[in-house]
């Protein structure tokens, strides 16, 4: 300091250097440090800003308080329902619990019974079924006895009864016979009415006297007048079946008048079906 001094006092322009970098020194700490504003604005402005938000927030707390006391009357309908909601589902859950229950003995029961309920179903089953062997086997020997006692020879289409035309009494050329004296028909009636199930085929034959278009519609008359003494003792007319042979079928080829009568005929077939 002691240099400079003297050396700026003794030099002018040195003096002026100086001053105007003092100067410049100045202006550029002012620029760097920037504007500087009171300290005790910014508190103040806090300060107003505060009481500004507490008087907005008054109202709104004040509706959450009202918000947060609900009406005793809305808190008891409330309950009131849920009560109501809670006593149905017990009652639900009591009524599934019996269910439950009852399907689990259910269970239980059929568990412990398939042996005992499957051999009385077996004992009944083979019941019945002795049974019906036993009636089929009986039927069958009565109609093997009632068969017999006709006479009925067994053939590929059934059990065969000849009635000849001496025990029918047909009139010659006729078709008319008396069924009250004819003990086969009545047979063959008794056996149809105690045998619901066999079905009768009737055939009409003659010999071969005369045209051949006669003979057939005799055959045919003389077989229906047959199914109409049988309907006549009771038999169904449905379970008869008619046909006429004619001369079509002789059982003796030979010309006497024995082989002409054995000809003419009216063969009985028994059918079962």
């Amino acid at each position: 300091m002691s240099d400079v001094a003297p050396a700026v006092k003794s030099n002018p322009i040195y003096a002026l250097v100086f001053l105007i970098l003092s100067f410049v020194a100045g202006i550029l700490l002012a620029y760097f440090r920037g504007p500087q504003t009171p300290a005790t604005e910014p508190a103040a402005t806090e300060t107003v800003v505060a009481l500004k938000v507490a008087e907005s927030d008054a109202p709104i707390s004040a509706s959450v308080e009202a918000e947060a006391q609900p009406d005793p009357g809305v808190l008891n309908t409330r309950l009131t329902d849920a009560e109501a909601k809670i006593r149905r589902l017990e009652q639900e859950l009591v009524a599934v619990a019996k269910q439950q229950a009852a399907f689990a003995f259910v269970v239980s029961e059929q568990r412990e019974r398939p042996a005992g309920m499957l051999a009385e179903t077996t004992a009944v089953a083979a019941t019945e079924i002795d049974s019906e062997v036993v009636g089929a086997a009986a039927v069958t020997d009565r109609l093997e006895d009632d068969l017999a006692r006709l006479g009925a020879r067994p053939t590929e289409r059934g059990h065969l009864v000849t009635l000849t035309e001496s025990a029918l009494r047909f009139p010659v050329g006729g078709s008319t016979i008396d069924a009250a004296r004819s003990e086969g028909l009545q047979a063959i009636a008794e056996v149809l009415g105690r045998h619901e199930r066999l079905m009768a085929r009737i055939e009409g034959h003659t010999d071969r006297s005369g045209s051949a278009t006669k003979n057939l519609a005799l055959s045919q008359e003389r077989a229906r007048s047959v199914k109409d003494a049988l309907a006549a003792m009771g038999v169904d007319a449905s379970r008869i079946e008619i046909v006429g042979m004619g001369e079509t079928r002789p059982l003796d080829d030979g010309a006497t008048a024995q082989a002409r009568q054995r000809n003419r005929r009216v063969e009985v077939y028994l059918i079962e079906p």
